[in-house]
């Protein structure tokens, strides 16, 4: 094992576990409160790292066409969108059913880039998202104790959501950095969030209460679940990174595909032996259900990525 496989299976291993750190928030601190609450912190936080911007790309920033300003306040929307609706499916479902449904977010981005950056989509690319969806179909059908066969529309519904806003995120500032330099794109996306954090701060009353009443009852908790998970974001960002300098982007992408599967055994193991963090459906059924959906989607999504590159 080369590697560039290891230092590449650091960020879908770092991003499950934020995944869990998310899910154990909602659940066992932010209960019917948490959505509102960390969509404001999250938009928030995204204003930490202005000033660095400022100070050190001051020069670059301010010298961008009016369209694409308005674009990357879009995005910033847009990011916050897609995060709200990932919030409410985590609060409703098992992290190991709602992080498999996101592998959607190629699927919405390769369509979004044929209509919007005129990007060519193979048959092989059509395929392939078929597959991925059909993975995603059958990983959202609930089989409850009496072998009864539902579908999970609602948390379908809010993954779906989620997905095509992150896509049209992605593509969109894609579509801006091509024109504009990444730092200014990054610069105006995050005053963006910040603006659009502060708004749901003071125009949404419930959020509001939700906000400040999560940091009087466990203000120093919550930072540091929050700084880990952000720390462990960044650092799974950097290897990921890192490792595209090692190895064809392409194939890195598909080792970040493995992330469902990650959050599968994470839920496992903390299950079994850490039950009051996290508490996931094990029986035989459920394991092999999730198994083998997991399975198509990695497996779609392998084809997905490497037939947009070769």
């Amino acid at each position: 094992m080369s590697n560039w496989f290891l230092v590449a299976l650091i960020a879908p291993l770092l991003w499950s576990i934020v995944n869990h750190i998310d899910k154990y928030m909602l659940s066992k601190y932010l209960k019917d409160r948490g959505v509102g609450a960390l969509l404001i912190f999250s938009a928030l936080a995204s204003a930490v790292i202005l000033p660095f911007i400022l100070f050190f790309y001051f020069d670059q920033l301010f010298n961008l066409r009016i369209l694409d300003l308005l674009t990357l306040v879009l995005v910033g929307f847009l990011s916050v969108l897609a995060f709200y609706f990932y919030l409410r499916g985590m609060d409703e479902e098992e992290a190991s059913i709602v992080i498999p449904l996101f592998q959607l977010i190629p699927v919405f981005g390769y369509f979004m880039g044929y209509f919007i950056l005129g990007e060519s989509l193979n048959t092989a690319q059509i395929f392939s998202s078929l597959l991925v969806i059909s993975g995603i179909i059958i990983l959202a059908i609930e089989i409850d104790v009496d072998n009864k066969v539902t579908i999970k529309g609602r948390v379908l519904a809010l993954v779906m959501a989620s997905s095509f806003f992150f896509a049209l995120h992605d593509t969109l500032f894609k579509k801006v950095a091509l024109t504009e330099s990444f730092v200014t794109a990054v610069f105006w996306q995050y005053v963006s969030l910040t603006i659009v954090g502060l708004l749901i701060l003071a125009l949404i009353k419930k959020y509001r209460e939700d906000f400040f009443s999560m940091f009087r009852q466990m203000g120093g908790k919550l930072l540091s679940f929050n700084i880990m998970s952000e720390l462990l974001y960044i650092v799974g960002n950097l290897a990921n990174n890192f490792a595209t300098l090692l190895a064809p982007v392409a194939v890195v992408l598909v080792v970040s595909s493995y992330q469902p599967l990650f959050v599968f055994i994470i839920g496992i193991v903390l299950t079994i032996f850490l039950p009051h963090v996290a508490m996931e459906k094990i029986s035989t059924k459920h394991l092999f259900h999730k198994s083998f959906s997991i399975l198509i989607i990695i497996i779609g999504s392998y084809f997905l990525y490497y037939s947009s590159h070769y």
